[in-house]
C-alpha cells in the first residue's frame, strides 16, 4: 500500500509541476486555444441557424433573365465562428455544385443569382461561345435604365478584345479595340468593375489585360486618352444613345467599385504585390504603368515615386504581398457603428482568401481586421449585420457578426 501511495503522490507531484512550468511557459493548451480563438476559425458545438431578417429589408422585384442559376439562403445552420477584437461572426455554408467562377451576381432577398464567367447559355446566345478562353468570358452584367447589359471578354482569331452588348436588342453597345499584341493578353485583367451613379449612368472598369513588364504596349494604353483600356468609363444611356466618356485613368483591373458614405472607392489587382483600394475622384490619374508599389512578374523594380514623371493618384491602401483583391462593400452596420465617426469598408481576396474590414477616417488607414477563410472570395454582400460571399468553387458563405458582450 505504501508503495502505491508514493508511485500516486510522485505521479501527481510530478504532473502538477509539469503543468506549471507549461503554464509559465505558454504551453498550456488553455492558452493556445484562447489564442487560437482569436486568430483561427473554431467549430461551433452547438449549431443554431444564421440569422437572415436582414437580407429581407433589401427585396426588389426579380429580374428576368431566363440565364443564370438561383441559390436560395433558407435554414442555413451556423457551423464556423471567427473572433475579432470586439465582434465574432458566426457563419454556415450553402454547396453550389453549379458555381464556379462567378462573372456575375445580385442579392435579392433571400436568393442570389448568379452567371459564371464561362456560362454556355449565354455565351452561344451572343455568339461567342467559341471564342471564350480559360481566362475570359462574362465580367459583369448591370442595367442602365433598366436595360440589361453584359460586359464580356473574348478572343476573336489574333484580336484579344471585350463588349458591351445590350441583352434585349442582342446589339453590341460598346466595342473595345483589338488590344496591341494581343499574344501577350490575358483577359483575366479586363476589369468589369460597376458602379450605378444614376438610373441612366453607370461607371464600368476595364483594364490593361496582361502580366507583362509595364514597358508592354497593353499597359501603356492606361495613360492613353485615345484608348479606352485602364480607364473606368462613364456610360449614360438618354433617349436610347450610350454616350462613353473616361471618369478617370491609369487602372491596372479594376475588380470592384463602391459608393461608401459620400466617396467612391475601387479595389483593383497590382502586379506582383501592390494591389490597391482607391478613392476615386473624376478626372484622376491612379498612376499605372508609370507606379506601382508592387513589382515585375520577373522581379524586376517598378517606380515608387508619385511625382515622377508625373504627378499620379497613390492608393489609400496598397497590399505587399498581393491578395488578389476581388471586391468592395460597406461594413456590417454594427461594426461601422461601434468605430464611428470614423468610416469603414469592406474588401474581399482571392489569394487571400478572407473579407478584411478597413477603417479610415480623411483618406488615412486607421486599422484592418480580417475575417479569415480557406475559400477564395470572388463577390460578396452586406446587408444590414448579415455578409453573404460567393466563392470559388467552394459555394456560398452566408453569416452574422455580432458582438463579443
Amino acid at each position: 500500500m505504501k508503495k502505491k501511495f508514493f508511485i500516486s503522490t510522485f505521479l501527481i507531484l510530478t504532473l502538477a509541476t509539469f503543468t506549471s512550468l507549461m503554464v509559465k511557459w505558454q504551453f498550456s493548451p488553455y492558452v493556445f486555444f484562447i489564442k487560437d480563438l482569436k486568430k483561427n476559425i473554431a467549430a461551433v458545438t452547438n449549431p443554431s441557424f444564421i440569422n437572415t431578417k436582414d437580407l429581407s429589408l433589401n427585396e426588389d422585384p426579380p429580374k428576368d433573365h431566363d440565364f443564370g442559376s438561383i441559390i436560395k439562403l433558407h435554414d442555413i445552420k451556423i457551423v464556423k465562428l471567427i473572433q475579432l477584437n470586439n465582434f465574432k461572426f458566426q457563419w454556415g455554408r450553402v454547396d453550389a455544385k453549379e458555381l464556379k467562377r462567378v462573372g456575375a451576381a445580385e442579392l435579392n432577398g433571400k436568393n442570389i443569382w448568379y452567371v459564371n464567367q464561362d456560362d454556355f447559355k449565354l455565351t452561344n446566345r451572343l455568339g461567342l461561345e467559341d471564342k471564350i478562353t480559360s481566362n475570359g468570358g462574362i465580367k459583369s452584367i448591370f442595367s442602365i435604365n433598366n436595360k440589361s447589359y453584359v460586359y464580356i471578354a473574348y478572343v476573336d482569331n489574333a484580336c484579344a478584345t471585350a463588349r458591351l452588348i445590350d441583352l434585349t436588342s442582342m446589339k453590341v453597345a460598346l466595342q473595345l479595340p483589338c488590344l496591341p499584341n494581343s499574344e501577350n493578353a490575358d483577359l483575366n485583367a479586363s476589369g468589369g468593375a460597376f458602379l450605378r451613379l444614376a438610373d441612366n449612368a453607370v461607371l464600368l472598369s476595364t483594364g490593361t489585360p496582361t502580366m507583362a513588364n509595364p514597358d508592354h504596349e497593353i499597359n501603356q494604353t492606361a495613360q492613353s486618352d485615345k484608348s479606352l483600356w485602364g480607364k473606368l468609363l462613364k456610360l449614360n444611356l438618354i433617349n436610347d444613345k450610350l454616350t462613353v466618356e473616361i471618369f478617370s485613368k491609369g487602372h491596372r483591373n479594376p475588380q470592384g467599385l463602391a459608393k461608401i458614405g459620400e466617396n467612391i472607392f475601387d479595389v483593383e489587382h497590382g502586379p506582383m504585390g501592390g494591389d490597391e483600394i482607391n478613392v476615386i475622384k473624376k478626372g484622376n490619374n491612379y498612376g499605372w504603368p508609370l507606379q506601382s508599389l508592387g513589382s515585375q512578374y520577373d522581379l524586376g523594380t517598378i517606380n515608387k515615386s508619385y511625382t515622377k514623371p508625373i504627378v499620379t493618384e497613390p492608393p489609400m491602401l496598397s497590399f505587399v504581398p498581393s491578395i488578389g483583391i476581388s471586391y468592395i462593400d460597406k461594413c456590417p452596420q454594427i461594426y461601422n457603428d461601434y468605430y464611428a465617426p470614423n468610416e469603414c469598408l469592406a474588401a474581399s481576396s482571392l489569394r487571400g482568401k478572407s473579407i478584411d474590414f478597413i477603417v479610415h477616417k480623411n483618406g488615412k488607414v486607421l486599422f484592418t481586421e480580417k475575417l479569415q477563410f480557406n475559400e477564395r472570395i470572388r463577390k460578396f454582400f452586406v446587408r444590414g449585420n448579415t455578409i453573404v460571399a460567393l466563392t470559388d468553387f467552394k459555394g456560398v458563405i452566408i453569416g452574422n457578426l455580432d458582438k463579443l458582450n
